[in-house]
C-alpha cells in the first residue's frame, strides 16, 4: 500500500508515462489543491482570529474558494481529456484490428490451400518462402486478436465461459506441441502431476490453453539450455500450476511492472526474441476473470517461476 501511495507521488514519472508536462500531471494538482486548502484554512484562522470585519473574512474565503475552484476545473479538465484520449485510441485500436481480420484471413487460407495442394509440385525455395509468408501471417492474426482482446478488456466486453475441464489435458497437449521447438533450444520439458488424479478445475478452457501457451512458450524462449518444470498441484478448492524455468530472469527493477501492457524486460535483447509484451497482461486478465490469481518470482540469471491458481468446483453463492 506504502509503496502504491509513494508511486503515485512521483510526478516525474507520471509526467513521462502520460506523455505531458509535469505541472499537467493529476499528481502536481492535486498536490497543489491541498498545499492550498492547508494554506487556505491557516489563511482563515488568521483572518478570523486578528480580524472582526466580516467583510474581510468573506473577501478572504471568496478568493480562496475562486483558486480552488479553478485548480479543480483544471484538473477535471485534464481527467476529462485524457479519459477522451483513452476512448478514441480503443475505438481505433478495435476498428483497425476489424479491418484487419479479414485479409489476413484470406492470406491464411490462401498460403494453407496453397501448402496442401501443391507442397510436392513446387522448388524447395520457393515452398520456404510461402512457408515463411504462413508464419509471418499467423504470428500477425495473434498480435491482431492480441489487441482486439486488450480492447475487450479496457470496454469490460471481454468474457469467458465457466466449465469444468481437465487441466491436465491442456498441459500435456501444450508440452507435446512445444516439444520441438525446445528439443531446437536443447531445452526438456518436465510435467510433474501432484492433484492425485483430480485435476479438474473452473474457467474456460480455450483461455487457459492461450495462458498455459504464453507461460511455456516464454520459458522455452528465455531458457538457452536446461529443464523446464511444469508443476500441478492441489490445495483444497484451488488447482495450482507453476511453470519454473532455467533462463534469463527479470531485473529486480523491473518486476512491477511485468503484467503491464506492451512489457519487454531490459535483458530481452540478449535473446533476440520476438514479441509485443501483451502476453503476460493477456494471461493475468484471463485468469482473474476465470476467478484465480496469478504471480511469479523471478531471479535475474537464474530464471523465472509463473505460477496460477484456479478454483476447482463451481462456487455455490
Amino acid at each position: 500500500m506504502l509503496k502504491g501511495i509513494v508511486n503515485d507521488l512521483n510526478i516525474k514519472k507520471q509526467a513521462e508515462d502520460l506523455e505531458i508536462s509535469v505541472w499537467q500531471t493529476p499528481g502536481f494538482l492535486f498536490s497543489v489543491m491541498g498545499i492550498i486548502i492547508m494554506a487556505a484554512m491557516a489563511l482563515v484562522y488568521f483572518v478570523s482570529s486578528h480580524y472582526d470585519s466580516p467583510e474581510i473574512l468573506v473577501i478572504s474565503e471568496t478568493a480562496i474558494v475562486i483558486i480552488i475552484l479553478a485548480i479543480g476545473g483544471s484538473l477535471i479538465k485534464n481527467i476529462e481529456t485524457f479519459t477522451e484520449t483513452n476512448k478514441m485510441k480503443s475505438e481505433f485500436i478495435s476498428i483497425a484490428s476489424h479491418q484487419l481480420k479479414t485479409p489476413l484471413s484470406e492470406i491464411k487460407w490462401g498460403t494453407e490451400l496453397f501448402l496442401s495442394q501443391h507442397k510436392n509440385g513446387v522448388e524447395k525455395d520457393f515452398l520456404d518462402f510461402v512457408e515463411k509468408i504462413s508464419e509471418s501471417n499467423s504470428k500477425m492474426i495473434k498480435l491482431v486478436n492480441n489487441l482486439l482482446n486488450i480492447t475487450r478488456i479496457s470496454q469490460k466486453k471481454f468474457s469467458l465461459k465457466k466449465e469444468q475441464f481437465d487441466i491436465l489435458e491442456i498441459l500435456s497437449k501444450a508440452v507435446r506441441e512445444n516439444k520441438i521447438l525446445a528439443k531446437t533450444k536443447n531445452v526438456k520439458i518436465s510435467l510433474i502431476d501432484a492433484t492425485k488424479n483430480n485435476s479438474f478445475a473452473i474457467g474456460d478452457r480455450r483461455g487457459i490453453k492461450a495462458v498455459v501457451d504464453n507461460l511455456l512458450s516464454n520459458a522455452i524462449k528465455f531458457t538457452r539450455e536446461g529443464i523446464i518444470k511444469i508443476n500441478i498441484n492441489r490445495k483444497k478448492n484451488k488447482i495450482i500450476v507453476c511453470v519454473k524455468d532455467s533462463g534469463v530472469g527479470i531485473p529486480k527493477n523491473e518486476q512491477e511492472r511485468v503484467f503491464q501492457k506492451f512489457f519487454r524486460g531490459s535483458n530481452e535483447a540478449r535473446f533476440k526474441t520476438e514479441g509485443t509484451g501483451l502476453g503476460l497482461y493477456l494471461a493475468k486478465s484471463i485468469i482473474e476473470q476465470c476467478g484465480g490469481k496469478m504471480w511469479f518470482k523471478s531471479e535475474e540469471g537464474e530464471g523465472s517461476t509463473f505460477c496460477f491458481s484456479l478454483p476447482s468446483h463451481k462456487s455455490t453463492n
